[in-house]
């Protein structure tokens, strides 16, 4: 497996309930293989992903699909 990593910074401010909806979806998402959110905002998460089975552009859209604004800031 080719394993990355990424950060994804969602502007969207998440409570507890709508974060842990997030990280299961993305979690959920084939080629994603762990996610985690900084424990003090919860906006930033770190993504770890096959990049062969999907991109760093698709796991943007993924966040965005769940009605959140977001942006890649690290690769």
């Amino acid at each position: 497996m080719s394993t990355t990593n990424i950060v994804v910074h969602v502007t969207n401010v998440l409570d507890a309930q709508q974060r842990t909806a997030l990280l299961e979806r993305l979690d959920a998402e084939q080629g994603i293989t762990g996610v985690r959110a900084d424990a003090h905002t919860g906006q930033l998460l770190v993504v770890d992903y096959d990049r062969r089975a999907i991109s760093a552009l698709g796991i943007l859209r993924c966040v965005q699909a769940q009605g959140y604004s977001a942006r890649l800031i690290g690769m």
